[in-house]
């Protein structure tokens, strides 16, 4: 179908570079906000929130950190890995094995292009869907929310989602009574629909849909499904047909097309703000928005609306971050390509930041990542057997591919002391296995009290 040892970190040489990433990770969201929504269960008790910056709980050692986790790391599970631990207090690398070397990162990804959007579209925006009027022609006019849904979205600033029938609703109230015909325009974006070595099948597999400008219900099928649609935007301006017709606005015909330079919005809605959706995109890896944010990414910067576009544009913002960059390649904003590249150092650097503190606007990546045994991708993790004392300790992205296995986060140790790390493994021979590893490469983490 057409995805060390003591040494300060390099890319803190300077004393600046990521300074200005700060994000507010674990201070204040290490457990509290995931909790109250979703409680942790009895192995992973809440939490108070750490300060990171002067934190007063004991630093662990090098030799500590290293010492603990070596087991796992010579268990041959992880195939061809790289590995990472900081300690954000002071900027000291506590383990790093090919920490500059790139590697296929799968969904972990996400965490960059979660960084761009907040960084370029800003947290605070929100997308909107237009019905734009010219005459007896309506358009209806997609602006890359795929968090659209067909009814009962709620309130998009309080937890819910713009829905074609509120947009309806509002259409209906603006339109005089004589039929309309409804086109659809989707252009906001353009080029491939779906990314350059992605899992072939990916929409019939429920994976991700054709990416669009304009979609409802992730274009799945029908609600609940898998599997997706081949067409979104007609899937979306059908579904809006129908509201129309409920709202008692007789639609003649429904094309496919672009909206008259003369036309005049009649209705919009709005899609929560960008924050909510970086959220979303991280907390339960949701493919479809990682490719629409980059996607929009591109358009912003001038870069263009594309697979291509939003590659360069979020490239340049993890160097306009001050973030490491040897080997980056970035081919989508989902990680479903096999040809994005990674290295450990870049995400050390993005999540080692919250130490800073000085770029709020970042924050959404701190609340965003799943809590493991409690929320998103970490659910059904960390919850038995000898990770489950990693349970609520740790937060992390995940990510998966066929040979790929990833988890990128922070975790506080049995001092207290919030450490970030990341480990990628390609080539793997067991996904399951490897999944145990990275599981248990954090767990230790967790339980290691390695000052001593």
């Amino acid at each position: 179908m057409g995805t060390r040892g003591q040494s300060q970190p390099r890319w803190l040489s300077s004393g600046t570079g990521a300074a200005g990433l700060a994000f507010a990770l674990l201070i204040g969201s290490m457990l509290a906000p995931a909790a109250a929504a979703n409680p942790i269960p009895p192995a992973g008790p809440v939490l108070s929130p750490t300060t990171v910056v002067g934190s007063k709980a004991p630093a662990p050692s090098p030799a500590g950190i290293q010492k603990a986790t070596a087991r796992i790391l010579a268990s041959g599970a992880l195939g061809a890995f790289s590995a990472l631990v900081v300690d954000p207090a002071t900027d000291q690398v506590l383990l790093e094995v090919n920490g500059d070397k790139p590697r296929i990162p799968a969904s972990t990804i996400k965490l960059l292009t979660a960084a761009a959007a907040l960084e370029v579209l800003g947290p605070r925006t929100r997308l909107a869907t237009k019905v734009m009027r010219d005459g007896n022609t309506i358009t209806l006019v997609g602006g890359g929310d795929t968090s659209l849904v067909r009814a009962h979205g709620g309130d998009p600033l309080a937890g819910g989602a713009a829905s074609l029938r509120a947009l309806a609703d509002l259409t209906a109230a603006a339109l005089p009574d004589q039929p309309v015909r409804l086109v659809y325009d989707d252009s906001l974006f353009t080029g491939p629909v779906t990314g350059p070595n992605w899992p072939r099948n990916a929409a019939r597999l429920g994976i991700a849909a054709p990416v669009s400008a304009l979609m409802v219900g992730e274009g799945r099928v029908r609600p609940g499904a898998l599997s997706r649609v081949a067409d979104p935007a007609k899937q979306a301006a059908e579904a809006f047909a129908g509201y129309l017709k409920k709202s008692g606005v007789q639609v003649t015909k429904t094309t496919a097309g672009k909206v008259a330079a003369g036309a005049a919005e009649i209705a919009r809605v709005e899609s929560p703000p960008v924050a909510d959706l970086v959220e979303e995109l991280l907390t339960e890896s949701n493919n479809d928005m990682g490719e629409s944010l980059a996607h929009l990414v591109g358009g912003a910067t001038g870069a263009g609306a594309s697979f291509s576009g939003g590659a360069r544009a979020v490239t340049a913002s993890v160097k306009a971050l001050g973030l490491p960059t040897t080997g980056l390649v970035v081919a989508d904003g989902s990680g479903l390509s096999s040809s994005d590249r990674v290295s450990v150092e870049t995400y050390g650097a993005l999540l080692a930041a919250v130490a800073r503190n000085t770029n709020p606007d970042l924050s959404a990546i701190g609340s965003g990542l799943p809590v493991a045994g409690a929320t998103g991708t970490l659910a059904n993790r960390f919850l038995s057997g000898p990770t489950k004392r990693g349970a609520g300790y740790v937060h992390a992205k995940t990510g998966s591919l066929t040979g790929v296995i990833g988890l990128t986060g922070t975790v506080k140790d049995a001092d207290g002391r919030v450490l970030v790390f990341s480990i990628l493994a390609n080539n793997v021979e067991s996904l399951d296995a490897a999944r145990n590893s990275v599981d248990l490469f954090a767990t230790k983490l967790a339980k290691c009290g390695c000052s001593r």
